[in-house]
């Protein structure tokens, strides 16, 4: 992966001198938290309450940046989406009709509009450091080109779907016992609203609104498991890269020393 021996370089380093200078002495420790934020302790939910808590948002607010070069470099931005054939029913003249939607060449857009929501958390204990990420994005838009196929009418055209928001949250675990990173837990929540527009040829009004339903059904299913799932698996590829890029620095430098 792309800059990851240089990232994986500094993070050995700071693995080393957190471990150093925050591990072992706990009035350094105590310093180097308060020096960071001076709200440590305060409005913390009991299971970070261990060891000494501290928030990071001005370091990620002036670090965040950082991030919408390694989406685009790893396929978030744009995001491919999987095709999908979904069957459903209409009805017309009191008489029900079997119908398809079918989604190919789909897309998502809008990762590289990302911001910091709420605390950016840290807590120190037993020598590890636990890191609470809390990401927003927002104005994302999926496209598809779509087919609907029902009383041998196939109409196809563009389907949009705008998103004000959603946001996902991380939980990362520094373990300095054997300078590794770990993914604990990873989660898309508060997804905003969605909207959804058709393009190309004109549906007939009685096609219109069952073609939303199923593609908003599918935006809550399929769609957005897609996208979650494909975010973690790029952070979690980029920690286990990182992890063996450690590694091997750190017995690169350990080498010398023999």
């Amino acid at each position: 992966m792309k800059g990851t021996k240089t990232t994986a370089l500094v993070l050995a380093v700071l693995l080393i001198a957190a471990e150093g200078n925050v591990a072992k002495y706990n009035h350094v420790a105590k310093l180097y938290f308060d020096d960071i934020s001076p709200s440590i302790g305060k409005d913390v939910s009991p299971k970070w309450n261990l060891g000494q808590t501290a928030t990071v948002n001005d370091y990620v607010d002036n670090t965040i940046s950082m991030l919408v070069p390694f989406m685009q470099e790893n396929g978030l931005d744009p995001m491919f989406l999987p095709d999908i054939v979904e069957g459903f029913e209409v009805r017309l003249l009191l008489i029900t009709y079997s119908a398809w939607l079918k989604l190919q060449n789909g897309s998502m857009t809008g990762l590289v509009n990302v911001s910091r929501f709420e605390d950016q958390l840290v807590n120190y204990f037993a020598k590890m450091l636990r890191v609470k990420v809390q990401l927003q994005f927002s104005d994302l838009e999926f496209n598809y080109d779509y087919l609907v196929k029902v009383m041998n009418i196939g109409p196809t055209g563009r389907i949009v779907g705008s998103l004000d928001r959603f946001r996902i949250v991380a939980d990362i675990l520094i373990d300095f016992n054997n300078d590794e990173i770990h993914l604990q837990q990873f989660s898309l929540t508060d997804v905003g609203r969605l909207r959804v527009a058709l393009r190309g040829n004109v549906l007939t009004d009685w096609l219109v609104n069952p073609v939303i339903r199923v593609f908003t059904t599918l935006f809550n299913g399929i769609i957005m498991w897609t996208v979650e799932s494909t975010i973690r698996n790029v952070a979690q590829s980029a920690i286990t890269d990182i992890n063996s890029a450690i590694r091997e620095v750190i017995n690169q430098i350990e080498s010398y020393n023999y």
